[in-house]
């Protein structure tokens, strides 16, 4: 089992790290790499305050243009397009991807408050969405033939609850991930609002939930919150509806990103204020967690795992 772990490098980290089974190594030095995703043998991660492409150690693309750091990228390679979400600066930038030729296509700023979050396209539906947290929307685009954005349909969620992330189900259900009230949105295909979950039960001050994932078959939800630091676990029923099934302990501090490994038979959280990764075991057909492990892994932020 092998996965990339990006971070923050405020305090001892210094960069990506390869966690191959027991074996924690500096894979590559990069201030805050806080994001990122890979695709064949090309790295796109946000670094040095904007973003940077990587073909195994050859930087190839890097754009530095916007006056903060991107706090989300995603590549598309169906589309062969790189999106980023810009939370400090309440806009989002597209890319055609084309190695050292790649260009930026397209930037959409948002009104005064907005704080984007993620971009993600869903090649079923052919649907870019945007999860604004400031402005506690998620916008969604379609693209022309130029790949310019064109808005499709905004989904305004009650006021203060703040969208950060969002998943979609092969049935076209969208499940979005509130910050700041700590609930799971759900939508259909048609993208009309069907109902809303509570991650917790607890009500405190300090807890607010960080990342979500969807498992392939599309029966098993799982979300974290930092505050709380649990993992928790949802059953997605025929309906798109979610039965809550049990919480866990993260073993940490402050679990901002977690990921499903590539066989979906492991859980690793990343536990960024605990300075340690916890690995779970997971039951591909009950969706049950069992903690293995921890390894110490500076600031982790970002969880990828590669074959």
């Amino acid at each position: 089992m092998k996965f990339l772990v990006g971070t923050y490098t405020r305090n001892t980290s210094e960069g990506i790290y390869l966690v191959d089974e027991e074996k924690v190594s500096l894979n590559k030095k990069l201030f805050n790499p806080t994001y990122f995703t890979v695709q064949d043998d090309y790295l796109f991660t946000i670094a040095h305050g904007g973003i940077e492409i990587y073909q195994d150690e050859t930087l190839v693309y890097e754009d530095h243009s916007e006056y903060s750091s991107p706090c989300h990228i995603f590549y598309e390679p169906t589309l062969e397009m790189i999106f980023t979400a810009n939370y400090h600066a309440g806009q989002i930038s597209t890319y055609k991807f084309d190695g050292p030729l790649t260009k930026k296509i397209q930037t959409i700023i948002y009104p005064t408050g907005s704080h984007a979050h993620q971009v993600v396209y869903d090649p079923s539906s052919q649907t870019i969405f945007v999860c604004d947290l400031g402005l506690d929307t998620i916008f969604t685009y379609t693209l022309d033939v130029k790949l310019k954005l064109v808005p499709k349909k905004d989904l305004t969620l009650h006021k203060g609850v703040g969208p950060r992330h969002l998943v979609i189900s092969e049935k076209g259900y969208v499940y979005c991930l509130t910050e700041y009230s700590r609930e799971i949105y759900v939508f259909n295909e048609k993208l009309d609002f069907i109902k809303k979950y509570k991650t917790l039960d607890k009500n405190f001050q300090g807890i607010s939930s960080a990342a979500i994932r969807l498992t392939q078959n599309g029966k098993h939800l799982y979300v974290s919150n930092r505050g709380f630091d649990a993992i928790t676990h949802f059953e997605v029923l025929d309906d798109g509806a979610l039965r809550q099934k049990r919480i866990y302990n993260t073993n940490g501090k402050h679990p901002r990103d977690f990921n499903l490994s590539l066989d979906e038979s492991f859980i690793v959280v990343g536990n960024m204020h605990s300075n340690n990764v916890a690995i779970f075991e997971r039951n591909q057909e009950s969706g049950v967690l069992k903690f293995k492990k921890t390894l110490n892994v500076p600031e982790p932020s970002c969880i990828v795992f590669i074959p």
